[in-house]
């Protein structure tokens, strides 16, 4: 069994969109300790603003969740963490809320956008938490329309400092033959660093990283797959910073594009840089 830990999933219960109970969370981490998964980060949805009361509730929570699953024989160390809304000042937050960062460790912090409208000025925040010593890992961002229709975005990013955490269901298909196809282009090109669950519940969204990774050793190496799911995950425990991807500048013409191109269907004028 290949050993695993899952950096996105909302496991914490009666707090945001996850599992309404604890019993939930806990059949939830079940699943997780069969599939191989040691350690899970509890990342909870968490705004701009984190009141002092909502950040003390995640952590009581927490400390329940951790008691139980060691009480119950359950297998998974469970860390703190967040998915971190976008914001200007995010730098701020991180500094000021230990919750903001994975593992209460200050240097990353996992970061989403709407997946509607991508904002402004996410290469100048990402550019200004890198700058603090802080990386910034951008939750799915194979979801996101903006990147799916002008996969130039992708490229974009990592050159500013972001890092990326693909979601299992994306390299399954669940959320559309796009979606899967970008990530797999993604993935063949050594542009991803994580893949996670982003589990919700026990059934529909649950842990499904056994099967991602099931699905993904007829076309990856096995040592690169050991770093999305595990080895990259380890260095965030250990406070080791993750080498950044070398992104190439790359236009519509060349290779990389072209192949991307034609799995997705895409015009061209879907790769200009904007």
């Amino acid at each position: 069994m290949i050993l695993m830990i899952d950096i996105h999933n909302h496991v914490i219960y009666k707090f945001d969109d996850g599992p309404k109970t604890i019993e939930e969370s806990l059949e939830m981490l079940r699943i997780a300790a069969d599939q191989g998964i040691t350690d899970v980060f509890a990342t909870s949805h968490f705004s701009e603003i984190i009141p002092r009361e909502v950040e003390s509730d995640y952590f009581d929570k927490l400390k329940i969740l951790q008691e139980e699953t060691a009480t119950k024989n359950i297998l998974v160390n469970i860390h703190s963490g967040s998915e971190l809304f976008y914001h200007l000042f995010m730098d701020q937050t991180i500094k000021e809320k230990k919750v903001a960062s994975l593992a209460g460790k200050g240097l990353y912090v996992l970061m989403e956008f709407s997946l509607f409208i991508m904002p402004t000025g996410v290469e100048e925040t990402l550019y200004k938490l890198s700058m603090n010593g802080i990386i910034p890992i951008i939750a799915h961002p194979e979801r996101y329309p903006a990147v799916v229709q002008n996969p130039q975005h992708a490229l974009d990013y990592l050159k500013y400092g972001a890092i990326y955490q693909m979601n299992a269901g994306s390299v399954l298909g669940r959320f559309g033959k796009e979606v899967q196809k970008l990530s797999m282009w993604m993935l063949e090109n050594k542009l991803v660093h994580f893949i996670s669950s982003d589990a919700h519940t026990v059934k529909n969204r649950t842990f499904r990283l056994k099967e991602a990774v099931e699905s993904l050793q007829p076309h990856l190496d096995a040592d690169y797959i050991s770093e999305l799911v595990e080895k990259n995950a380890r260095k965030i425990l250990n406070s080791e910073r993750i080498e950044k991807v070398k992104v190439p500048d790359l236009q519509p013409q060349d290779g990389l594009f072209a192949r991307l191109k034609k799995k997705l269907g895409l015009s061209s004028k879907n790769y200009l840089i904007s």
